[in-house]
């Protein structure tokens, strides 16, 4: 991955992951924008912020790009992984610590996250491998996700990462 397309990537998806908070409030809460931008202060919501912007990034970026890596999809699925995780983790530790949450520091998990998930999607890119296997479980986790995220939108388990905190 080169340094501009982090770089780009990193600002792009920052932009959309910030301004895509208060779409769903500015659609007057269009239930079919809920899908894809949070209807509510859970964790779980807002990972959208950090998953529909990439994917829409990704796929304009692997078709401007002119040499195209073979394990593209596995990148961009497991930078996903871990730039999501990295919200959820972090979020939790330090509010458990802390026993109250930080709304300035609550933001800049978010661009932490995206870094992390920019950083490790270098670093796959740059085993340069390719796996039939690997693209095609990487595209069904990119579509189990995004379908998770529209099916759980208006039906959330009873669980805290889909709670308000």
């Amino acid at each position: 991955m080169r340094f501009k397309n982090f770089i780009l990537g990193f600002f792009i998806i920052g932009l959309a992951g910030s301004l895509g908070h208060f779409v769903y409030s500015w659609s007057g809460e269009n239930t079919i924008l809920g899908y894809f931008f949070p209807v509510n202060e859970s964790i779980w919501e807002h990972l959208k912020l950090l998953f529909f912007p990439t994917l829409i990034f990704s796929v304009f970026e692997y078709f401007l790009m002119k040499e195209k890596p073979n394990n593209y999809l596995p990148a961009i699925s497991i930078s996903l992984i871990a730039g999501m995780i990295s919200i959820v983790t972090i979020f939790y530790t330090y509010s458990g610590v802390l026993g109250f949450k930080i709304e300035w520091f609550n933001i800049a998990i978010f661009y932490i996250s995206l870094l992390i998930m920019l950083t490790v999607k270098a670093l796959v890119l740059s085993l340069d491998f390719e796996s039939r296997t690997a693209n095609y479980l990487s595209l069904f986790w990119i579509f189990a996700m995004a379908l998770m995220f529209i099916f759980f939108t208006y039906n959330p388990l009873d669980l805290g990462i889909f709670k308000e905190p």
